[in-house]
């Protein structure tokens, strides 16, 4: 396994290779450094989720296309459901990804968290 932006202070990471063939990430509307999600609600949320997103993606030799899946973390899946999915149209366009969505509670006053899966070349 190859981890990837691991913390320093506790023991976790954004992303994970396993295998050499697979990345499972993690992120959320918490920009780095930050102890709150950016202002603006789920859209601007999942908007800063997808930015942090692309680094993690870049350093494993891929991009957006790559993804396979993801799963969807929503604090309140009902309300917050069309702003984010107008926000994953800009960012993937007509890529396909398998997604789940969730309603769930989220800490520190996060609208949105994201998990994807990209399979490696």
């Amino acid at each position: 396994m190859r981890f990837i932006d691991s913390d320093r202070a506790f023991p976790i990471s954004s992303a994970v290779i396993h295998n050499g063939r697979m990345l499972e990430a993690v992120v959320t509307g918490i920009p780095d450094g930050s102890r709150a999600p950016v202002p603006g609600g789920a859209a601007a949320e999942m908007r800063e989720a997808f930015r942090q997103l692309d680094p993690l993606l870049a350093e494993a030799g891929v991009d957006r296309f790559a993804i396979c899946t993801a799963r969807l973390y929503l604090h309140d899946v009902l309300a917050d459901v069309a702003a984010v999915n107008a926000v994953w149209q800009d960012y993937f366009g007509d890529h396909p990804v398998v997604r789940r969505a969730y309603g769930v509670v989220l800490q520190s006053g996060m609208r949105v968290e994201a998990a994807f899966t990209a399979e490696l070349p």
